[in-house]
Protein backbone atom coordinates (compact mmCIF):
# COMPACT_ATOMS: atom_id res chain seq x y z
CA UNK A 1 0.00 0.00 0.00
CA UNK A 2 3.03 2.36 1.06
CA UNK A 3 4.31 1.70 -2.41
CA UNK A 4 1.22 2.48 -4.44
CA UNK A 5 0.88 5.97 -2.35
CA UNK A 6 4.82 6.94 -3.33
CA UNK A 7 4.06 6.31 -6.99
CA UNK A 8 0.76 8.36 -6.83
CA UNK A 9 2.85 11.03 -5.29
CA UNK A 10 5.57 10.74 -7.48
CA UNK A 11 3.13 10.65 -10.52
CA UNK A 12 1.04 14.11 -8.65
CA UNK A 13 4.77 15.61 -8.25
CA UNK A 14 5.61 15.02 -12.39
CA UNK A 15 2.25 16.16 -13.84
CA UNK A 16 2.93 19.87 -11.01
CA UNK A 17 5.88 19.85 -13.03
CA UNK A 18 4.92 19.58 -16.38
CA UNK A 19 2.12 21.63 -15.70
CA UNK A 20 4.62 24.40 -14.29
CA UNK A 21 7.08 23.75 -17.61
CA UNK A 22 4.38 24.31 -20.02
CA UNK A 23 2.78 27.65 -18.51
CA UNK A 24 6.15 29.10 -18.48
CA UNK A 25 7.06 27.78 -21.99
CA UNK A 26 3.97 29.56 -23.16
CA UNK A 27 4.00 32.82 -20.81
CA UNK A 28 7.86 33.79 -21.84
CA UNK A 29 8.54 31.59 -25.02
CA UNK A 30 5.36 31.42 -27.17
CA UNK A 31 3.38 34.38 -25.90
CA UNK A 32 6.91 36.76 -26.19
CA UNK A 33 6.74 36.02 -29.72
CA UNK A 34 3.38 38.35 -29.89
CA UNK A 35 5.44 41.28 -28.76
CA UNK A 36 6.63 43.70 -31.22
CA UNK A 37 10.74 44.68 -31.71
CA UNK A 38 11.60 47.16 -33.88
CA UNK A 39 15.53 47.97 -34.54
CA UNK A 40 15.76 51.72 -35.73
CA UNK A 41 19.27 53.15 -37.16
CA UNK A 42 19.84 56.65 -38.06
CA UNK A 43 22.77 57.23 -40.64
CA UNK A 44 23.80 60.81 -42.14
CA UNK A 45 25.23 61.84 -45.64
CA UNK A 46 26.85 65.12 -46.29
CA UNK A 47 26.44 66.44 -49.98
CA UNK A 48 29.33 69.13 -49.58
CA UNK A 49 28.39 72.29 -51.71
CA UNK A 50 30.07 75.55 -52.20
CA UNK A 51 27.63 77.66 -50.01
CA UNK A 52 27.15 78.93 -46.29
CA UNK A 53 25.10 75.43 -45.70
CA UNK A 54 25.44 72.13 -46.47
CA UNK A 55 22.92 69.72 -48.06
CA UNK A 56 22.36 66.75 -45.43
CA UNK A 57 20.62 63.48 -46.11
CA UNK A 58 19.25 61.91 -43.52
CA UNK A 59 18.28 58.08 -43.36
CA UNK A 60 15.93 56.38 -41.10
CA UNK A 61 16.35 52.26 -41.23
CA UNK A 62 13.56 50.49 -39.86
CA UNK A 63 13.64 46.75 -39.77
CA UNK A 64 11.29 44.23 -37.82
CA UNK A 65 13.03 41.66 -35.97
CA UNK A 66 9.74 40.52 -34.38
CA UNK A 67 6.93 38.00 -35.11
CA UNK A 68 3.96 40.41 -34.99
CA UNK A 69 2.79 42.77 -37.63
CA UNK A 70 4.16 46.49 -36.88
CA UNK A 71 1.65 49.36 -38.17
CA UNK A 72 1.95 52.88 -37.72
CA UNK A 73 0.50 54.67 -34.91
CA UNK A 74 -3.13 56.51 -35.94
CA UNK A 75 -5.14 57.71 -32.57
CA UNK A 76 -4.04 61.05 -31.68
CA UNK A 77 -4.13 62.45 -28.23
CA UNK A 78 -6.53 65.19 -27.13
CA UNK A 79 -3.35 67.79 -26.90
CA UNK A 80 -2.87 67.23 -30.69
CA UNK A 81 -0.13 64.92 -30.52
CA UNK A 82 0.35 60.91 -30.87
CA UNK A 83 3.17 61.30 -27.96
CA UNK A 84 3.33 63.14 -25.16
CA UNK A 85 5.33 62.44 -21.93
CA UNK A 86 5.79 66.17 -20.85
CA UNK A 87 9.61 65.52 -22.13
CA UNK A 88 8.99 64.82 -26.11
CA UNK A 89 6.17 65.59 -28.25
CA UNK A 90 5.60 64.23 -31.16
CA UNK A 91 3.29 64.98 -33.89
CA UNK A 92 3.98 62.05 -36.47
CA UNK A 93 4.14 58.46 -36.02
CA UNK A 94 7.57 58.84 -37.74
CA UNK A 95 9.10 61.84 -36.14
CA UNK A 96 12.32 63.17 -36.83
CA UNK A 97 14.38 66.25 -34.48
CA UNK A 98 17.79 67.79 -35.29
CA UNK A 99 19.06 70.20 -32.56
CA UNK A 100 22.48 71.56 -32.63
CA UNK A 101 25.07 70.91 -29.82
CA UNK A 102 26.89 73.71 -28.63
CA UNK A 103 30.46 74.40 -28.50
CA UNK A 104 32.22 74.33 -24.95
CA UNK A 105 35.51 75.37 -23.49
CA UNK A 106 35.93 72.70 -20.84
CA UNK A 107 34.59 69.16 -20.36
CA UNK A 108 30.73 69.37 -20.14
CA UNK A 109 28.02 65.61 -19.95
CA UNK A 110 25.06 66.37 -21.87
CA UNK A 111 21.98 64.71 -22.82
CA UNK A 112 19.46 65.24 -25.78
CA UNK A 113 16.91 66.88 -23.55
CA UNK A 114 19.49 69.65 -22.20
CA UNK A 115 19.58 70.78 -25.94
CA UNK A 116 17.72 73.71 -27.54
CA UNK A 117 14.91 72.96 -30.54
CA UNK A 118 16.83 74.97 -33.14
CA UNK A 119 14.65 77.38 -35.46
CA UNK A 120 14.46 77.16 -39.55
CA UNK A 121 12.84 77.93 -42.36
CA UNK A 122 10.19 75.33 -43.88
CA UNK A 123 9.53 74.71 -47.04
CA UNK A 124 6.13 72.73 -48.10
CA UNK A 125 5.00 71.37 -51.43
CA UNK A 126 3.03 74.47 -53.32
CA UNK A 127 3.69 76.80 -49.83
CA UNK A 128 5.53 79.87 -49.32
CA UNK A 129 8.53 78.99 -46.51
CA UNK A 130 7.56 79.56 -43.61
CA UNK A 131 9.03 80.00 -40.06
CA UNK A 132 9.42 76.78 -37.34
CA UNK A 133 11.56 74.38 -36.14
CA UNK A 134 13.48 71.07 -36.28
CA UNK A 135 10.99 69.46 -34.00
CA UNK A 136 8.24 67.67 -35.75
CA UNK A 137 10.07 66.47 -39.36
CA UNK A 138 7.68 63.61 -40.40
CA UNK A 139 9.78 61.08 -42.28
CA UNK A 140 6.39 58.80 -43.57
CA UNK A 141 5.06 61.46 -45.15
CA UNK A 142 5.13 59.92 -48.13
CA UNK A 143 2.44 57.32 -46.75
CA UNK A 144 0.48 60.02 -46.05
CA UNK A 145 -3.35 59.03 -46.23
CA UNK A 146 -5.12 60.80 -49.02
CA UNK A 147 -8.15 59.66 -47.95
CA UNK A 148 -7.90 60.83 -44.57
CA UNK A 149 -7.18 64.56 -45.93
CA UNK A 150 -3.46 63.31 -45.41
CA UNK A 151 -3.57 63.67 -41.72
CA UNK A 152 -2.45 59.83 -41.07
CA UNK A 153 -0.09 57.65 -42.19
CA UNK A 154 -1.12 54.34 -43.52
CA UNK A 155 2.46 52.57 -42.87
CA UNK A 156 3.25 49.19 -41.75
CA UNK A 157 6.09 46.50 -41.47
CA UNK A 158 5.67 43.28 -41.53
CA UNK A 159 7.58 40.88 -40.24
CA UNK A 160 11.56 40.31 -40.84
CA UNK A 161 10.52 43.70 -43.38
CA UNK A 162 12.70 46.24 -43.44
CA UNK A 163 12.66 49.61 -45.34
CA UNK A 164 14.71 53.06 -45.40
CA UNK A 165 13.37 56.43 -45.33
CA UNK A 166 15.01 59.54 -46.58
CA UNK A 167 14.89 63.29 -44.94
CA UNK A 168 17.12 66.12 -46.68
CA UNK A 169 17.63 69.12 -45.14
CA UNK A 170 20.44 72.14 -45.34
CA UNK A 171 22.44 72.66 -42.38
CA UNK A 172 24.97 75.01 -41.71
CA UNK A 173 28.73 74.10 -40.47
CA UNK A 174 28.48 72.66 -36.71
CA UNK A 175 27.66 69.48 -34.83
CA UNK A 176 24.21 67.98 -34.27
CA UNK A 177 21.94 65.85 -33.02
CA UNK A 178 19.33 63.77 -34.17
CA UNK A 179 16.47 61.89 -33.31
CA UNK A 180 14.17 59.47 -34.92
CA UNK A 181 10.88 58.32 -33.25
CA UNK A 182 8.43 55.17 -34.58
CA UNK A 183 5.04 55.09 -32.62
CA UNK A 184 3.71 51.95 -32.81
CA UNK A 185 -0.20 51.12 -32.16
CA UNK A 186 -1.24 52.68 -28.11
CA UNK A 187 -3.55 49.67 -26.95
CA UNK A 188 -5.08 50.24 -23.65
CA UNK A 189 -3.38 48.48 -20.48
CA UNK A 190 -0.03 48.00 -21.97
CA UNK A 191 3.01 49.60 -22.60
CA UNK A 192 2.97 51.90 -25.82
CA UNK A 193 5.16 50.68 -28.42
CA UNK A 194 7.74 53.24 -28.82
CA UNK A 195 11.00 53.16 -30.13
CA UNK A 196 13.68 55.98 -30.76
CA UNK A 197 17.41 56.36 -31.86
CA UNK A 198 19.48 59.15 -31.33
CA UNK A 199 22.65 60.54 -32.86
CA UNK A 200 25.14 62.64 -33.34
CA UNK A 201 26.40 63.87 -36.66
CA UNK A 202 29.31 67.02 -37.94
CA UNK A 203 28.53 69.03 -40.77
CA UNK A 204 32.04 70.67 -42.13
CA UNK A 205 32.15 73.94 -44.08
CA UNK A 206 33.16 73.30 -46.79
CA UNK A 207 36.85 73.62 -48.13
CA UNK A 208 38.13 77.12 -49.01
CA UNK A 209 41.83 78.18 -50.64
CA UNK A 210 43.01 80.70 -48.84
CA UNK A 211 45.87 81.60 -51.40
CA UNK A 212 43.01 82.10 -54.10
CA UNK A 213 40.13 82.85 -52.30
CA UNK A 214 38.08 80.46 -54.13
CA UNK A 215 36.31 77.26 -53.01
CA UNK A 216 38.36 73.72 -54.05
Amino acid sequence: MKDILDLIISLLTALTLLSGLIFAIYRFGLKRERFSFLKMDVDTNIITAPGEVQLVSIIIKLENKGATRIDARRQQRTDGYLYNDGRDQCAHAGTLKIRPVPVVTTPLYFDWYSLKPMSSLIQRVGMMPSEGDLEQINYLDEYEDPEGSFKEVDFCLDPKESCELNVSIWLRPGIYAAKAVFLGPRVKHTEEEYWSRTILFQVDPFPHSEATGAWS
